[in-house]
């Protein structure tokens, strides 16, 4: 009686599934997750600058090109008030966060963050620097418009909605 040939064929065809195995699922092996990065759900920027986190920070403008309007929260984690300033375009402010807190251009009256001469169009990105106690960075923050409705009372001047395009000949006869 002939066994060996037969247990051998049983383990290479056992060795081969498992060869087929490991490759196949080896790819996420060595593969990033997802899971595993940080994205930021939001519009606007997320960034970290010395004491001062910068969160969803965007720039709501208009087609004319004339001024943008900030938007987002920045938070002071240190304990001591500290001075951010923030240039774009040819636009600057300077911005005194207390020690612990927060500011939320939304909810500013005095100094909404409004930044004269920015002359980047909706859609666009504008590199927008930002220091504080010393450290610079310049990031690319998008500039909105309107068109999403949460931002359309933060559009400097207000927001006008483009005129509808009137209906062809055939959109007409398709509604009789």
């Amino acid at each position: 009686m002939n066994v060996v040939p037969k247990n051998r064929a049983q383990l290479t065809i056992a060795a081969g599934a498992a060869l087929v195995m490991l490759s196949v699922s080896g790819c996420n092996f060595t593969a990033p997750q997802g899971t595993t990065m940080v994205v930021a759900p939001s519009d606007g920027i997320v960034k970290d600058l010395g004491p001062v986190l910068l969160r969803n920070i965007l720039i709501v403008g208009t087609l004319d090109e004339s001024e943008g309007r900030l938007v987002g929260t920045i938070s002071n984690t240190s304990d001591d008030a500290v001075d951010l300033s923030i240039r774009a375009g040819g636009a600057s402010t300077r911005i005194t966060i207390e020690g612990g807190g927060e500011l939320r251009f939304e909810d500013e009256t005095g100094d909404d963050g409004t930044l004269a001469g920015v002359e980047d169009v909706p859609g666009s990105l504008v590199p927008v620097d930002f220091e504080v106690e010393g450290e610079r960075a310049t990031y690319e923050v998008p500039v909105l418009d309107g068109a999403l409705e949460e931002y359309r009372e933060y559009v400097p001047g207000g927001y006008t909605a483009p005129p509808s395009e009137p209906a062809t000949m055939d959109e007409e006869s398709e509604g009789e």
